[in-house]
């Protein structure tokens, strides 16, 4: 299992509170939308997008760090308890 530490810095583009929340989706489709066309740094270019307009939704929700972190937690132990991970020391 990979592990990734990952700094952005985030910006306010000024959408509308809609298109604040749908930026994360229109990123994600350009995921796929690289991936289909096979080009491995295009879609690492997208994930990275698709991060920023997380990260982006996230600050303005006006979200903690450790609001970000507890999330990440629970990601984490839905993820075990699906068995997709192992991660024994989840409590």
């Amino acid at each position: 299992m990979a592990s990734y530490s990952i700094c952005t810095q985030t910006f306010d583009i000024g959408d509308e509170p809609k298109a604040k929340a749908l930026k994360p989706l229109e990123e994600a489709a350009e995921v796929f939308g690289a991936w289909q066309n096979r080009c491995d740094e295009d879609v690492v270019d997208e994930l990275a997008d698709c991060i920023q307009a997380c990260a982006n939704m996230m600050a303005w929700m006006g979200l903690t760090q450790q609001d970000v972190d507890d999330a990440m937690l629970r990601c984490l132990k839905r993820n075990r308890d699906r068995e997709r991970i192992d991660a024994p020391w989840l409590a």
